[in-house]
Parts: C-alpha cells; structure tokens; sequence
C-alpha cells in the first residue's frame, strides 16, 4: 500500500509491532480472518491495560460499522466479549475502521473440548450457559447469524463462554449486508431449512431468507457435535452440493455412537437440536438451557469422564517425559432419509425456473450414496454404526499421525493447486515431502506410504465464513 506521498504504509493485517492506532498501542498480532486483522494493544493512557482490537481489512466496510453498532447497544451482555472504543488508521476520519473490545485469554470450544481433562459436564454447563445467552440475545432481537466454534471462546480465568465477532449479526434496522438470498455463513453450519430456501431462491430470485433463532440453535448443535466427537456431523470438505444435500436428506449419527463415552442425555439433546424440521428442535435459547441442565444434573460418572480417550506414548526426545495423545473416534458415516424433507420457506416471489439441474443433482448424490452405503446393523431406531471407511487419523496432538488413507486437510491448509516439483497434493490440498521417513517423523506432520508429510499453510488465513450472495 503507498500512501499519496510515496511513502510505503503496511496493510490492516499487517501492522508492526509498536504501531499506534487511537490511544492503543499493537503489541503483537493474535490473528487474520476474512473480514478483520485481531491485533493485542495496550492503552498508551494506562500501561497494562491490554485490549483485544479489531482492524478491518478494507475500507469503508459497512460490515464492521454494523458490528459496531451493535455491540455498543443491542449485544451488551456478560457473555459477549465487551466493547470500549472505536479508531481509524492510519487516517483518524478516513482510515480503515478499528474497534476495541475484552482481550480474552482462552481457547475456541473445539480446541478446548480436546483439552486433556475437560469433561462432559463443564461442557454441558457452558452449552447451557451460550443457549441462555443467545435465548437473552434472540429476546432483543439479535442474531449471530454465524455461530461456530471459534466464535464460542472458553475464558480461561473462570471457565465461562464468552460470544465473539457478531459481523454478520443481525438486529432490528440493519442494513442487509449482501444481495443474495442468505446472509454470509459458514456452509456446514447452516440449517437445512436455509439450504432448501437456498434451493428455492433459484426459482425465485430477489428473495431473502429470514433468519430465525432456531438457526443459531442449530448451529450451536453443529458445535456441541464437533466437541463431543471430533468431527462435523457432515464434513466440511464435501464438495458444496454434496455437503448441501448432506444437511438437508442425510441424519447424523448420534454423538453416542460415535464416541461411546457421550453420556445418553447430552446425546440425544444433540440429536434433537439437529433434527430437519425446525419445530422438532428446542423453541427457544432458554428451552435449551432447561433441557442441558436438566441432563447434566445427573450422577451418573460419565458427566465427570474425559471427553475423549487419550493414551499415554514414549517421549519424542530421549529422556524427555512421556506424552499424552487423544484418540479421536472414527469419522462418523451419516445414513441418508427416505422420508421427504420439511417444505422450504416460500418466497413471496413467483418465477418459475426449470429445476432440473438440483434434480439432476440430488440423483446423482443418491446414487453415489447407495453405492458407497455398506448396510450395518442398527444400535438405535433410525440411525446407523460409522462405517470404517469413513474413519480417518485417530491420534491428533503434536506427536505424528499414522494414515493408512490419504490425510484430510487441516484448518487453514494450502489447497489444491500446488506448487510443481515442490508439494505434494493429497486430498485436494498441498503438502511437502521431508527427507525424514516413518517412524522418525516430526511433530505436526503425518505418516503416509513411507513419507512423512507436513501441510502447507496459507500465507494468509482461508476466511471461514462464505457468502450467499453478491457483495
């Protein structure tokens, strides 16, 4: 970027350390997303005093002064993180628009889950916690619109939930942030009713979903899944018509099949918070609340129980302490419904489109399904035992995974395609072969066909969130 005077001046997601926007100083950068740069700053005024500031990466980005606005009026709550100023930079009228809030030291829900010695119960309690706040939220009329687990940060003073980054929120009087049919969201969160009006926008241009709280319900069952197994209950690397017809056709298997450890109860309010019709879910945030404390109220030991296994292995370096990794459960393998799926929502514009292309579509992913399903004996009415052809990598952590399949990428991995004569691709994404061989890998790498292979990262975060519609 070269200001008008010559002068080079660094990108929003690029700051240098020392860099002054209003009264913060940066300290370090804590992290890029597809919006905004997050950046550690103290207050010049009051040395020790750190914040958390949000830079936006483009000018003029109507989406962070939404944001803004909300959370200094309608999303104020102990459990969303605090706001306490706004800047610009590197121009105070005209630069890009930065906003101050708690700095939160913590960890995403998913990482958290995975943390040696976190248990049902302390994630039973904080799901009940977030249910109660969104309900409180919902009750305002705001919606977070992109709920997902880095979104849902476990304080690490107390343990407690606390929201962020309410970007695509929505509250009364805003202004919509795209032309499209739905808001921006991340695909394997959305609800099956908003991919059906996806569908259904096809027919019908000029519409637009209204989003409901049962869909930030929704997507917080998306979460709890991902904590309680280790995985989506529908992988997020399908390719998008298959993941769309995924959430609307296909049911998840329980959490309880997937990892044995789940208590019952928190099971099956999982189940209940993913079902395809809306109105078979929890009708409200404090519905849900009642129901998780209603579950974890229970004795019963499992509560109590390491959220998953973990095995305790031989040091990587000669006399170093032993190390502990967790056994994540096989990936789970949805059945796919017979019965015919909830009515999407209808839109108030008539013009019809031939729909032979999402018919053609949904045959071919049901043929593909039939060809691929191997028929296992049922546990339980209407959902079916993982499959092993659908598991991958059991052992996550810093030491080296074994495959027998092909790895799956990791967040934030470079895809396909890569650099010729330099990476590797597997599984659509970029890895580099070491000179080291199996079994003397490094950590953060994996071990396939004789090789030990370490992802590519991108230069700059692959944002998570996507966009229904045009900008």
């Amino acid at each position: 970027m070269t200001t008008n005077h010559g002068e080079m001046t660094p990108y929003p997601d690029a700051l240098e350390l020392g860099t002054q926007v209003g009264r913060w100083r940066v300290v370090k950068r804590l992290g890029v997303g597809g919006q905004g740069a997050v950046y550690l700053v103290e207050d010049v005024d009051r040395p020790g005093d750190f914040y958390a500031l949000k830079l936006a990466l483009y000018a003029r980005d109507g989406r962070a002064e939404r944001e803004v606005a909300l959370m200094m009026s309608q999303a104020a709550h102990p459990h969303v993180v605090g706001f306490h100023g706004c800047a610009r930079w590197p121009h105070p009228r005209e630069g890009y628009l930065g906003f101050v809030m708690d700095w939160v030291p913590g960890l995403a829900l998913d990482v958290w889950a995975e943390t040696d010695g976190t248990t049902f119960r302390q994630l039973a309690t904080a799901g009940a916690t977030v249910a109660r706040t969104l309900g409180e939220l919902h009750a305002r009329g705001v919606l977070h619109r992109d709920l997902k687990p880095e979104h849902i940060l476990i304080r690490k003073s107390d343990g407690q939930p606390v929201l962020l980054d309410f970007g695509v929120g929505w509250y009364e009087g805003a202004a919509p942030l795209t032309t499209g049919p739905l808001p921006p969201a991340t695909l394997h969160q959305l609800s099956p009713e908003a991919v059906r009006f996806l569908w259904k926008s096809r027919e019908y241009p000029d519409t637009h979903y209204a989003f409901q709280p049962t869909d930030d319900l929704y997507a917080l069952g998306v979460c709890l899944y991902r904590a309680t197994t280790g995985h989506q209950p529908f992988s997020e690397w399908l390719p998008a018509d298959m993941l769309q017809m995924a959430i609307v056709e296909a049911r998840p298997v329980a959490p309880a099949l997937v990892n044995p450890r789940v208590p019952r109860a928190l099971s099956d309010v999982i189940v209940r918070l993913l079902a395809k019709d809306p109105s078979e879910r929890y009708a409200s945030g404090a519905a849900l609340h009642a129901a998780l404390s209603e579950a974890v109220a229970g004795e019963e030991a499992t509560w109590d129980a390491s959220i998953f296994e973990w095995e305790e292995v031989p040091p990587t370096q000669e006399g170093g302490p032993p190390e502990r990794h967790l056994l994540r459960p096989p990936r789970p393998k949805p059945s796919w419904s017979v019965r015919p799926s909830a009515p999407a929502p209808t839109p108030t514009r008539v013009e019809r489109r031939s729909c032979w292309p999402r018919r053609l579509v949904f045959a071919t992913a049901v043929l593909l399904a039939l060809v691929a399903v191997r028929l296992v004996t049922s546990v339980a009415p209407g959902v079916r035992v993982p499959d092993e052809e659908w598991a991958t990598d059991v052992r996550v952590g810093p030491g080296t995974a074994q495959h027998e399949q092909a790895p799956l990428p990791v967040r934030n991995q470079k895809l396909a395609p890569c650099t010729a004569r330099l990476e590797v691709e597997l599984s659509g994404a970029c890895w580099l072969s070491l000179k080291q061989r199996p079994p003397d890998c490094p950590p953060q790498t994996v071990a396939y066909k004789g090789e030990c292979l370490l992802p590519v990262t991108n230069s700059r975060p692959v944002p998570t969130s996507v966009d229904g519609g045009v900008p």
